[in-house]
């Protein structure tokens, strides 16, 4: 902003003028660092979003929070967490690719995935691996380098990539690996996470809680669902 310099200044003028460019100042420098906001238009979905729901879940696999789409070729598992014996997270995998997802209650002003990228980083490096935020595909994404010893004690190197989406009081999370880290050839694990729908429920749970996911009682023949156990 320009200023045309006075002849004279009245008293206090001068450092009312000054704390107005400090706020100013303030306020560019936050713009110049919001964080761009994902278009949902393409998905994930919120299950209030479908014209007509009932219609949408035929052509999908409903797995409580998370309604997933029946395709050709697409295995999903259901991780269960061995310590409490309930369904923790759902993995898609197609080809040499896979995309796990897990989905959170969230506070209605969002900022969810923001929360959970921080939490994320500290994560991996903590256990000596890397992380690198980029934009991509769904806005800021993380890039991460993870090291693992296998059952032979050989340290072995895993490349991730997290995404995130936060949707109306829920916010949908999913890594990404084998084929689906490397962003050239994601693309069809990419719409599998735009295809989702989450029904978020009307219970009121606190942000950062894990949406339930339910098994189905009959599995439809399109889809192929493997139940295991987490891995650590």
């Amino acid at each position: 902003m320009l200023r045309k310099k006075r002849d004279r200044a009245e008293p206090g003028e001068d450092a009312t003028d000054a704390l107005e460019e400090e706020v100013l100042a303030e306020e560019v420098e936050a713009d110049l660092v919001q964080e761009p906001e994902y278009d949902r238009a393409d998905g994930p979905f919120d299950l209030t979003e479908m014209a007509d729901p009932d219609a949408e879940s035929a052509e999908r696999l409903d797995l409580g929070c998370l309604q997933v789409p029946l395709l050709d070729g697409l295995e999903v598992r259901v991780e269960v967490d061995p310590n409490t014996e309930e369904p923790a997270a759902v993995t898609f995998i197609r080809e040499e690719g896979a995309l796990q997802i897990q989905a959170f209650a969230a506070p209605k002003s969002g900022g969810g995935w923001e929360d959970a990228r921080g939490d994320i980083s500290r994560s991996v490096t903590s256990d000596g691996g890397t992380v690198d935020e980029q934009e991509g595909r769904f806005g800021t994404e993380l890039f991460a380098t993870a090291y693992f010893a296998d059952d032979d004690g050989e340290q072995i190197e895993q490349r991730m990539r997290f995404v995130g989406v936060d949707g109306p009081r829920w916010m949908v999370r999913g890594v990404l690996l084998g084929a689906g880290a490397i962003p050239a050839d994601a693309a069809p694990l990419e719409d599998v996470f735009c295809s989702l729908v989450i029904s978020r429920g009307d219970v009121a749970v606190p942000p950062g809680t894990p949406l339930k996911i339910t098994l189905p009682e009959q599995v439809p023949d399109a889809a192929e669902l493997v139940e295991e156990d987490e891995q650590d």
